[in-house]
Formats: structure tokens, sequence, C-alpha cells
């Protein structure tokens, strides 16, 4: 009993050091090699259900061409979202940024299996413009992480400062517009200042041809006959 306390504790000790925490820092890491993903979060039940055995399959693969890591998606909003992480845990199975969802048995031995067999093959990929790093899913990440900070604003406003609801959507709109306002007459002012105001398009290098009518000659009167 002695050593199966001791063995897993050296596990705990030794082993999460192999499996390697994702973050929006990082990220670009898992585009290169061949990478085995668990997205989590910490109050998850099932999630901590599969952190042993997910340690030790890292300690597993620590001799080997496989990197194991895991997304705390309450940390990498960016990460998190470009995955489209519906539910936790999700597995991810990553070879050279080519991205396949893992939807099998939760279980070390089959996870084992699944690498060392190349049975991730058999999976469809990702699309292009789904994979994370993409321009599409790099632009929806920022946004849904944009929109996460802004409920963590109004959360602060109307727990902690006790502002109401309404006073508290109406400056989280009205803020930004008015900034926005700001900027924009700050980049119209900076352009009239080095370039000038533009002038009128009737005045831009044209002069015009045509000439002022001309008011036709009266006809000399006819001498009266003598």
């Amino acid at each position: 009993m002695m050593l199966q306390l001791i063995a897993l504790f050296c596990l705990l000790l030794f082993g999460q050091s192999q499996v390697v925490e994702i973050t929006d820092e990082n990220s670009h890491i898992i585009q290169s090699g061949e990478w085995f993903i668990k997205a989590y979060a910490p109050w998850c039940g099932a999630c901590r259900s599969i952190a042993q055995a997910w340690i030790q399959l890292g300690a597993w693969a620590d001799d080997k061409e496989y990197n194991i890591a895991e997304i705390d998606i309450t940390k990498g909003f960016s990460i998190g979202n470009q995955l489209l992480v519906t539910r936790i845990p999700t597995l991810f199975h990553v070879k050279d940024g080519e991205f396949r969802v893992y939807s099998g048995p939760r279980s070390i031995d089959v996870w084992k299996r699944f690498l060392a067999e190349k049975e991730w093959e058999k999976l469809e990929t990702y699309s292009w413009y789904r994979k994370p790093g993409s321009i599409p899913m790099r632009i929806f990440g920022l946004l849904i992480s944009f929109a996460m900070k802004v409920n963590d604003v109004h959360d602060y406003l109307t727990k902690e400062a006790n502002v109401p609801p309404f006073v508290s959507v109406i400056g989280l709109i009205a803020i930004p517009l008015f900034v926005s306002l700001l900027i924009f007459l700050a980049c119209i002012s900076t352009a009239h200042t080095l370039w000038g105001k533009p002038k009128a398009p009737h005045t831009i290098g044209f002069q015009s041809s045509k000439q002022p009518p001309q008011t036709p000659a009266e006809p000399a009167e006819e001498k009266k006959e003598q």
C-alpha cells in the first residue's frame, strides 16, 4: 500500500510536467508536430474524473513523438473559442496543423492505441476556415473574448459597484460608440492637417472650355432709298 502511494505521488509530481498547458500566448506550438489535447474547466466533474488518466498518458508519451496537452478554457478564451468547444471535456488530435475531434471512450488504454496505431487517420479533419489560427477563427475568437470581457465588466458594475443593470448596459453601449466617434473625428482632423481639405470637384485642375455665349450682331440698317 505504501509503495502504491509513493508511486502515485511520484506520478503526480513528475508526470504532470509532461502535460503541456496551452494558453492564448503559446497556442501557436500546436500547429506543428503531433498533439493530443484535452479542453477542460477546473469546475467540471467529468474533467476531474479523467485528470489522473491524462497525467498518466502524458508520462507514457514522454519519450515518444506525441505531445499531450490541455487547455483550460476559463483562461485560454481565444484558443478555446477557436476550437469551438461546446462541451467539456473535449479531446482533439492535431497532426501538423490538421485538427480532428476525438469522440471515443475515455480510457488510457484506448488513448494509447488511438495514438500508437494512428487510428486518428480515420477521423474527418476540420475545414480550412474552422482551423484555429485561420483568419476567420482568429477574428471569431477575438470577438468572443471581447464579449466575455464586456460581460465581466457588466457583472462587476452590477454586483460590486451596485450600478443599475440598465445603466450598465447603456454605458457599455454608449461609451464604445462615443470613443469610436472621437477616433473617427481625430482621424479626419489629422488627414486635413496633413493633406489639407479636399477642394470642390469643379476647381481641381479643370478650366471650362466653354466660351460665354455671344450676342448676335444686329443687322445693319439698310439705307433708305432716296
